[in-house]
């Protein structure tokens, strides 16, 4: 489509019309605005060809067969590029960052967010291998999921954090001293052998790539803290059971399991010890607007089915004429809207402060480098080594300070726990109103209800988060920590 098709500009109006900071934006960005529009005019084409068809029909085939997994609609969603949206441009991809991920999984989820959590489970696996020290992995796995994708063929990723016995804790350093962890890295020559198991991990049964974090010692799990690649042929990988679900079942939460599983040193994300800090709070700074947009296209989507279940005329009168049902709808595009500025806030701080970096100077940096320099042993011995490692931990240090990261954290703590409640508000009050009679709209409303409760629990329970956003943004005993192993400061220590 050209970009003066019709499409675009009610997409692009939209945009403006929910999100005033846009506008001026536009002014002096009006390529960038573009670019979003375009994404999300994508985004809304993509449901409305192949996921509304299908979606109440697929929810509850999924409710029988929870291992069953709607191939067909992933590769439908290669054409739109919605496997590489974040990867950096330098290596194929779309060059994405969270404002983008971040509206194009409200326009997702507005439909589907079990279809759509396939894409930002997806993405949730790209993230560690652009905030850790793992430029050594663009040119291989990141270049290998936008070709693939080009080609027809996804290559899907999935992150791993939570274990059996260890949920919220493993996901703040204050809580993670403490944890009672099942699974653990031991180092050997050449590489790591893991045992252990990881569980609710969505996209867990079906990703050829999985970020995982674990500790090298269980006595010490935050200093031990470490991230790996796991490629899913490696030897003593299984899964051995995907879970039923209540809500977003099209995408899986499957349980993994490493029994002897052997992991070579160049698949450690970073070093050892730093999957906690900076790793998993930098992941969380970018995940959590994005999960916050995936709640607010929940709410939205419940809304916009409840408004068209009140306009439409039964007995004789619409409901939308009753005083109660106008003041309900009233109250519900207020927590929308305001859960809509909650993650475009957080996603722009993280944008401005972190992002600016990792699609911005590094990746710019990347492209001045010919391919075949950048593919080539040498360089990639060079990002595998402490000094490369050291040199991408430094990348992201030079580009913002620990009080902005710091900031974008507690911002995307705020947006995650308010749009997780805002979605559960949203359907629990539509299913109130409708009452039992709401015909399709209300099994699409009944859907919503069921699919929002998991953003109250995924990326952080809402009750961690609103105690990560005091701790990082009103007591400041939470900071994102930064290594620059070049600043002059570590090289005066002899560090570098």
């Amino acid at each position: 489509m050209s970009q003066n098709d019709p499409s675009l500009g009610e997409v692009r109006k939209r945009l403006l019309s929910d999100f005033p900071m846009l506008e001026d934006m536009r002014r002096r960005r009006p390529l960038y605005v573009e670019k979003l529009a375009r994404t999300v005019r994508d985004c809304a084409e993509y449901n409305r060809r192949y996921v509304v068809p299908v979606a109440l029909e697929l929810d509850r085939r999924m409710e029988k067969e929870h291992d069953y997994f709607a191939w067909d609609l992933v590769e439908a969603g290669l054409q739109y590029r919605f496997l590489s949206l974040i990867i950096p441009s330098s290596v194929g991809g779309g060059g994405g960052l969270c404002v983008l991920f971040a509206l194009a999984m409200e326009e997702l989820c507005s439909t589907c967010p079990g279809v759509a959590n396939i894409f930002g489970a997806h993405a949730l696996g790209v993230t560690p291998l652009l905030v850790a020290g793992a430029m050594a992995h663009w040119e291989t796995v990141l270049r290998e999921v936008a070709e693939e994708e080009k080609n027809g063929r996804p290559v899907l990723m999935a992150a791993a954090v939570t274990e059996p016995s260890a949920g919220t804790d493993v996901e703040e350093p204050h809580y993670l001293k403490t944890a009672h962890l099942s699974m653990n890295a031991k180092k050997v020559p050449g590489g790591y052998v893991l045992n252990g198991r990881k569980c609710f991990i969505s996209n867990g049964s079906v990703a050829t790539y999985t970020a995982l974090c674990c500790a090298t010692d269980r006595e010490r799990p935050l200093e031990s803290w470490t991230s790996f690649l796991i490629h899913k042929d490696m030897e003593g990988f299984s899964v051995p059971r995907v879970e039923e679900k209540m809500g977003q079942r099209a995408c899986p939460a499957a349980e993994l399991s490493f029994e002897d599983c052997f992991v070579p040193d160049e698949y450690v994300l970073g070093f050892e010890g730093d999957g906690m800090q900076p790793g998993t709070l930098l992941l969380l700074a970018a995940s959590r607007a994005p999960v916050g947009a995936i709640a607010t296209g929940i709410a939205r989507g419940a809304y916009e089915w409840f408004l068209e279940w009140a306009r439409r005329p039964q007995g004789g009168r619409r409901p939308i004429a009753e005083q109660r049902i106008q003041m309900a709808l009233g109250d519900m595009r207020t927590r929308i809207q305001l859960a809509r500025w909650a993650y475009l806030n957080a996603a722009l701080a993280f944008d401005n402060s972190v992002g600016s970096i990792l699609q911005g100077a590094a990746a710019k940096s990347m492209k001045l480098i010919p391919r075949s320099i950048r593919t080539s042993d040498m360089s990639r011995r060079f990002f595998l080594s402490n000094t490369g490692k050291n040199l991408s931990d430094s990348l992201v240090a030079i580009s913002t300070s620990p009080d902005e990261a710091s900031h974008a954290l507690a911002f995307a703590s705020m947006a995650k726990a308010v749009g997780g409640d805002a979605a559960m508000y949203v359907s629990s009050l539509a299913l109130e109103l409708m009452g039992m009679d709401g015909g399709e709209e209300r099994q699409w409303v009944e859907k919503a209800f069921r699919d929002a409760k998991l953003t109250q629990i995924y990326e952080g329970t809402n009750q961690l988060n609103r105690q990560t956003l005091f701790m990082a943004d009103i007591e400041r005993s939470l900071k994102v920590e930064l290594k620059n192993p070049f600043s002059l400061k570590a090289v005066g220590k002899g560090v570098g």
